[in-house]
């Protein structure tokens, strides 16, 4: 704890007056740049179209708290048009205030240090009556974590780097559970704590709120579009990294309802990194660096698994919507699934991807950026223009392009396989082609009940499996920890063993020589682990299909 008493964050609630006075007087600055160039979006028209949207939004979610801001909102959309430039200017200010403060988090380090004790002394409270004498022996506790969570990767590169730049960890995002588990692993790694990002429903949450509180978390609130909140949320977090606050974000935006590795990212959030190394630059700072570190957060069980492939399939492709209540807010479904992961022989595998620059390059241990051929590059001069470093808007939205399909490419080299992912894609891919005339939906909704010969289900696995080996061979993915010498019979095994542990609806069981489907919705939703690499094509073309 000495060590990491030094980092940046154990100084963030002296800075944080600072740091809220540098974004509003950022933002401020810039949105008046903007509207003396553009008649057409000018002070006016972002607050009128931040008005506009908040009424939209309050009339959506009306309460009795919501009353007063909506009123706030209605008197802007009134008045706007009759005030002064001077007037709308003060207004704007005062509205990124309040922005800024409610953004803003806080860092106890006490709580730090409570937090990362916390996890194992809670997982053995919840867990005495399965391990007895566990609650009394914190030890105990922490080995049991230790053995669950499994954490892999270039930690101890991560450890140097962050000595000479500022990390930017961006994970995956499967639960809700996947802060506790990235700070843990973190923590065990020898990593600094960081800031984050946080959904602003986390915080009313009496589970997460005063962790969320005191951690550095920023909230975010996803349910404001406006540009005015955009801009408050994008310079906060660029003004973090400036002062070399190690940071994280899910990048993209929430939790994949899908259950399927993450291919198309929210960019904004990633965009400051690249604005804030560019800034680090023009200004000569000392420790300008800044890394980007991909990491994989994988499960066998999902804690929120039946809620998100519901809304997933309701959404039909349109634009998520924030649900307050999952299993997430049950205490008694958490300590189920945290039991079920505990008494049975699995895992959770944190794995740390290779770190970038800004750009997308790969960094090696002294945080010097290389190329494909492993030459080494100067990034600073991808900002030059004219031989100085200067900021451009449509060149740096192409880098961040560039970065984001980096990230995306890291996630899938680091996707880990577990046995749940395979034989619920291959079980699933065979009911489709069992009924060729159904699309998805009627598949999802008609194969309940449906019985799959024991011998045909192991060879389905096993045809995918020789797959999925050759795959990780190339290094397109990763197989968990001991499956490569396992058996169609025993990956089967294992996972109808997963299935059956945790969820209350019924996916997949063993009925004499068949295998029963219960819930194709859940099936589907754990074989997506595996989609995006092309396995159906190559599932339908191997030799020896049913």
């Amino acid at each position: 704890m000495k060590a990491l008493s030094n980092t940046p964050l154990f100084r963030f609630n002296r800075d944080r007056s600072v740091i809220i006075e540098r974004v509003v007087e950022r933002v401020t600055r810039q949105a008046l740049q903007n509207a003396w160039s553009s008649a057409e979006h000018g002070l006016e028209y972002l607050l009128n179209e931040a008005a506009y949207m908040e009424m939209s939004r309050l009339d959506d979610y009306s309460t009795v708290k919501t009353e007063a801001e909506h009123e706030f909102w209605r008197k802007i959309a009134h008045s706007v048009g009759r005030t002064s430039e001077e007037e709308n200017a003060d207004l704007l200010r005062k509205i990124v205030q309040h922005y800024t403060s409610d953004i803003a988090g806080h860092f106890k380090p006490s709580v730090y240090r409570f937090a990362t004790r916390a996890l194992p002394a809670g997982i053995s409270f919840l867990f005495s009556k399965q391990n007895e004498g566990i609650f009394l022996n914190p030890k105990k506790a922490l080995r049991a974590l230790e053995e669950k969570v499994r954490i892999e990767g270039e930690v101890g590169k991560l450890a140097q780097l962050a000595q000479v730049g500022t990390l930017i960890i961006v994970p995956t995002h499967s639960s809700h559970l996947d802060s506790p588990v990235i700070g843990w692993a973190m923590h065990k790694s020898g990593l600094p704590p960081v800031t984050y990002g946080a959904g602003k429903n986390l915080f009313s949450n009496p589970m997460t709120s005063f962790f969320m509180a005191n951690l550095g978390a920023y909230k975010v609130d996803r349910r404001l579009q406006h540009t005015i909140y955009k801009s408050v949320l994008k310079t906060y977090s660029q003004v973090l990294i400036e002062r070399g606050y190690h940071s994280l974000f899910f990048p993209n935006g929430g939790r994949t309802r899908s259950n399927q590795v993450e291919d198309h990212l929210k960019l904004g959030l990633l965009g400051t990194a690249l604005d804030a190394y560019t800034q680090g630059i023009i200004e000569g700072r000392r420790n300008p660096d800044v890394f980007i570190v991909p990491v994989t957060i994988n499960y066998n069980l999902i804690l929120e698994a039946e809620t998100m492939i519901d809304e997933h399939l309701k959404r039909g492709g349109r634009e998520r919507y924030i649900v307050d209540n999952d299993e997430f807010t049950d205490v008694r479904r958490v300590a189920g699934f945290v039991r079920s992961v505990i008494n049975l022989d699995s895992t959770v595998t944190v794995r740390f991807g290779t770190p970038m620059d800004v750009f997308g390059n790969e960094v090696d241990q002294e945080g010097r950026s290389r190329d494909q051929q492993g030459r080494i590059v100067l990034p600073a001069r991808y900002l030059w223009i004219k031989g100085v470093p200067k900021q451009s808007k449509e060149r740096d939205q192409e880098y961040t392009r560039k970065l984001g399909k980096s990230v995306v490419e890291n996630y899938q080299r680091n996707n880990v396989i577990y046995p749940i992912h395979i034989v619920s894609f291959a079980l699933f891919e065979h009911l489709r082609r069992q009924h060729p005339q159904w699309d998805l939906y009627r598949t999802l909704r008609f194969a309940r009940g449906d019985r799959i010969e024991t011998s045909v289900a192991e060879g389905e696995t096993e045809r995918l499996f020789r797959i999925i080996r050759r795959a990780s061979e190339k290094g397109k993915l990763r197989l968990a920890h001991g499956i490569k010498r396992m058996n169609a019979q025993q990956i089967i095994s294992d996972a109808l063993q997963q299935l059956g542990s945790y969820h209350t609806r019924r996916i997949a069981e063993r009925y004499g020589t068949q295998v029963v489907i219960g819930d194709a919705k859940l099936l589907f939703f754990y074989g997506n682990r595996l989609r995006g690499y092309e396995f159906e094509r190559q599932l339908r073309n191997s030799p020896g299909g049913y």
